[in-house]
């Protein structure tokens, strides 16, 4: 899915679907320390639902799968999501959904 915005890069395309596979490799980049003051604040947590608006390959879902919350991530993208559901299988995460925002 193409993008076009006058607002961002000078207008020029960009799609996150042609590059969805390298970025699921690289993009897990956020430290321990921030998912933590997340639970600290009592979010994200067991008992929770929680919806990850723009979640690409699903990176703040998989790395707080361990806090127990019920996650759903939806994107724009479908390659993204195609990413965040292999992620996740990959590593037995089954509170986690994915879907496709039109």
């Amino acid at each position: 899915m193409e993008i076009i915005d006058n607002r961002i890069d000078s207008g020029k395309a960009f799609d996150w679907g042609r590059t969805s596979e390298e970025y699921a490799k690289y993009r897990d980049i956020y430290p321990e320390e921030f998912y933590r003051k997340i639970v600290d604040r009592g979010l994200c947590i067991d008992g929770q639902n929680v919806l990850d608006l723009g979640t690409g390959t699903g990176v703040l879902p998989r790395n707080m799968y361990k806090y127990g919350a019920n996650w759903i991530g939806a994107d724009i993208s479908p390659e993204q999501i195609e990413q965040a559901k292999r992620l996740s299988e990959e590593a037995g995460m089954k509170n986690i959904g994915n879907c496709l925002m039109k």
